[in-house]
């Protein structure tokens, strides 16, 4: 079978990614810093897999990484989080930039045996427009810039064929409980499990396009062996979903089974105010006219589902 490098591999996609390639009997490699705000200070690796502790900015860890003759590169390592990277400038940039530079600057001078980059990027790049591939990008936020530079940078300095996967918001299990700058719907479930409230901004208005993981692991495992080559597609549902509607159904099912809610014998509150953060867009949902067109892949999960399933692993985790 093929050998995989994944950068940023030990992450949330990344494991999920990991596991079902090697339940089909790849050879992975994993490069990841095990940056503790994600990984909360804990080291969990996944037998079989060869793991190279180091970040994506420093060229000798390519060079090793390059070593193992991975015949696919799945580029995960980025830092992520709107909000944190409107503060935090040149984090954003070492990671996603610098980062992604290193990588095709390996891979335009040293030997290799890479036939395929899989980018993992962003509806983040689209901003508040319209989600189609072909549409113009318009990023609000920092980190939005990076992952666009990171798309560019491919498309002008890559040697190799490549695709790019425009994410939606990605959720279910394995999505860290505890990194301040994660999935909405972990942070959400987090805080109803402590019976606490939370807010939902901009009027109550923002809808986003939530896709679970297997979905997404499934479509990027879909595209390494897929004959389109330095293209773009989004991977969503398609459905445009209201955050306070899924901040709803979280806490009906989450916050009656707490352990603070039979003391305090309420719900949390879920607050809607006119608070707006620079950087977040209000609207965004994949159109994916192009991905259903062009592959035989529909998501499985739809939000009732996997919401479903998420809070049945984050009552295991996390649940009083």
């Amino acid at each position: 079978m093929d050998s995989i490098l994944i950068s940023g591999g030990a992450g949330f996609i990344g494991t999920n990614i990991t596991n079902k390639l090697i339940e089909q009997g790849h050879r992975v490699i994993i490069l990841d810093n095990f940056l503790p705000q994600v990984h909360n200070g804990d080291i969990e690796t996944i037998d079989g897999v060869k793991y190279i502790f180091g970040c994506v900015s420093d060229k000798e860890c390519w060079k090793e990484a390059l070593s193992y003759e991975p015949k696919y590169i799945i580029h995960f390592a980025s830092e992520t989080g709107t909000g944190q990277s409107m503060e935090e400038l040149s984090r954003y940039t070492k990671t996603n930039i610098l980062g992604t530079s290193v990588m095709l600057e390996c891979l335009n001078t040293i030997p290799n045996s890479v036939e395929k980059i899989i980018l993992s990027s962003s509806r983040a790049v689209y901003g508040e427009g319209e989600n189609i591939e072909d549409s113009k990008p318009n990023p609000v936020s920092i980190y939005a810039l990076t992952k666009l530079t990171q798309e560019d940078l491919l498309r002008l300095s890559s040697p190799i064929p490549y695709v790019i996967l425009r994410y939606q918001n990605v959720y279910g299990p394995g999505q860290s409980l505890n990194n301040p700058y994660t999935g909405i719907i972990s942070i959400f479930s987090k805080k109803f499990s402590q019976n606490e409230d939370i807010q939902i901004w901009d009027n109550g208005e923002p809808t986003r396009d939530f896709i679970y993981v297997d979905d997404v692991a499934d479509f990027t495992i879909l595209n390494l062996e897929s004959k389109h080559d330095n293209e773009i597609f989004n991977v969503g549902t398609g459905q445009n979903i209201k955050i306070y509607d899924v901040a709803v159904q979280l806490r009906n099912l989450i916050n009656k089974d707490s352990y603070l809610y039979s003391l305090q014998n309420r719900d949390s509150y879920i607050i809607v105010t006119d608070y707006h953060r620079d950087g977040d867009v209000i609207h965004a949902v994949g159109n994916m006219e192009k991905t259903f067109n062009n592959f035989d892949w529909r998501p499985k999960y739809d939000i009732k589902k996997g919401i479903q399933s998420f809070v049945e692993y984050f009552m295991s985790t996390e649940g009083k």
